[in-house]
């Protein structure tokens, strides 16, 4: 019979003492309760995706704060427009760099046209231009972690291309019939042998839309990732944190308990200080009900004589009334006095614990608090400045690693049809499009202008940066949120009619008037 004696936890799991040497995987007393399952990135993110998506969906809708993060958001990494700025790569296309730059501007001048045109073809549902598409996308990104859309083939609407983009509610994105997930299938995503994504299952309409839907919202449609020759037939685009993780998760997740509580606190500060508001004044008595029934020795009794001067306050005050905002107070009953109340705004350290929430709001959307919050009195010039440094850099990342793919999808879906139908020719000896579609579609993407704390400061900076030879002109030009080339072209052109007026001297290269100076 064996005597081993063996220590297990409170779940009734083998106790294991750990003998390694980092102290956070120690189980000692003041562990033992931090104990979480290690699972796979899909096991942690799938079952509560719903819940998740659903909740950071109501918070964007309702929640100023988290609102106003997202618009800061949007102003920042896509603007008023996104601007291409493409880049074929001649080299691996056999061409050279004049060949390159005039085929660059040629199109680009055709993808203007088409992406920012007042019809709107580019949008299945003709609602929003190019930039608008990306916008659309970058809220489903904000909101669900992921963004979905689903390339159609449109002829016969008018437009000289049949490509155009329908976003989809990434929530569309289920198994079929809710089934469950496996090694295959997760979470409408079919999976191949390389946990690579070969297929998507899109729900035709979410539950909620069966009084508009009717029956789609039983139906599901499968879509390959990408035809044959590599045309997508679905743009899905998220960031993966972990390994073999599926699909995408809102950026939300971290803040969504604390910003549930904070709108509460402040929903309860504010109903609290509008009651205080209504009541500016209230009458208090000397009269005690427990007293009286004591002295009495009934409690009948003591209701009785209660009854009594309540009757008596009643016609009282009915006939000479309390006014607090009137021209004077009058004489109150016998025992009667009364209390101003002071409202109160969410308690003494209302404004300190509203902050410490935002500033954990700030720090998860990437913002700095000033930002989030719109308080810029407790900052000066070098935190300001440090603070913006810091979000743009995170803004270009979100602009290379979200916004760039997406965008690019949508644009080498254009570019291969222009192509393909002769609106842009290519040189005879020039490979074809299928062949070398990275080379014809490398690109880069042009937010808004980067903010300035001290646009004197920051000019003075990058003029320094010009001169030493380590800023080139498109870069310069690019933090401006200016194409260089298009740039240069509308500074011939101004240069050229300031020359022809006679309002720009010889020596002057700065492109506007420099007045003569009156002879002494």
């Amino acid at each position: 019979m064996s005597n081993n004696k063996l220590l297990i936890d409170l779940q009734g799991n083998p106790l294991r003492m750990s003998a390694g040497g980092y102290t956070g995987g120690h189980r000692r007393r003041d562990m033992a309760s931090f104990n979480p399952p290690l699972r796979s990135a899909d096991a942690d993110l799938l079952p509560d995706l719903k819940s998740l998506n659903a909740r950071s969906n109501d918070l964007m809708r309702n929640y100023g704060q988290i609102q106003g993060g997202a618009q800061i958001h949007l102003d920042n990494i896509i603007g008023s427009q996104l601007t291409l700025s493409y880049k074929p790569d001649y080299l691996e296309l056999g061409m050279d760099a004049e060949w390159a730059m005039e085929f660059s501007e040629y199109v680009k001048r055709k993808w203007r046209n088409h992406a920012y045109s007042a019809s709107n073809y580019i949008d299945a549902t003709r609602h929003n231009n190019f930039s608008g598409l990306i916008g659309l996308g970058y809220r489903q990104f904000l909101g669900a972690g992921e963004i979905l859309s689903v390339p159609r083939w449109l002829p016969n609407r008018g437009s000289k291309y049949a490509s155009a983009i329908k976003m989809v509610d990434p929530s569309r994105l289920s198994n079929p019939n809710d089934g469950l997930d496996s090694s295959r299938l997760r979470a409408g995503v079919r999976l191949g042998r390389e946990e690579d994504a070969i297929g998507y299952w899109i729900r035709k309409a979410l539950s909620s839309d069966m009084m508009l839907n009717g029956s789609d919202v039983y139906e599901w449609e499968y879509i390959p990732r990408e035809t044959r020759w590599g045309r997508q037939l679905v743009i899905h685009v998220f960031e993966q944190e972990r390994a073999s993780q599926s699909r995408g998760k809102t950026g939300l997740a971290a803040m969504i308990k604390n910003a549930f509580k904070l709108e509460k606190f402040q929903d309860i500060s504010m109903d609290r200080a509008i009651v205080d508001a209504m009541y500016a004044a209230t009458i208090e008595t000397d009269y005690n009900f427990s007293q009286a029934a004591e002295l009495l020795g009934s409690d009948a009794e003591a209701i009785e004589l209660a009854d009594d001067i309540m009757d008596g306050k009643e016609e009282f005050h009915g006939d000479v009334g309390v006014k607090v905002n009137g021209v004077k107070v009058p004489h109150l009953y016998a025992g009667e006095r009364l209390s101003f109340s002071t409202p109160q705004a969410g308690g003494p350290n209302f404004e300190q614990f509203e902050a410490s929430f935002l500033r954990n709001m700030a720090a998860t959307y990437n913002l700095t608090y000033e930002q989030l919050s719109r308080d810029y009195t407790k900052t000066n010039y070098s935190g300001a400045r440090a603070g913006l440094m810091e979000a743009q850099k995170f803004f270009k990342s979100r602009r290379v690693k979200i916004i760039s793919p997406f965008a690019t999808a949508i644009f080498s879906l254009w570019l291969e049809e222009a192509i393909d139908i002769g609106a842009i020719k290519l040189p005879s000896n020039a490979p074809s499009f299928n062949a070398e579609k990275d080379a014809y579609t490398r690109c880069r993407w042009i937010g808004p202008a980067e903010g300035n704390v001290d646009p004197l400061k920051e000019a003075k900076a990058m003029e320094l940066k010009a001169d030493m030879g380590t800023q080139t002109y498109e870069d310069a030009c690019a933090q401006e949120g200016l194409d260089w080339i298009e740039m240069l072209n509308q500074r011939q052109i101004e240069q050229a009619e300031l020359e022809k007026r006679g309002l720009l001297r010889g020596d002057d290269q700065r492109g506007y008037m420099v007045p003569e100076q009156p002879a002494d």
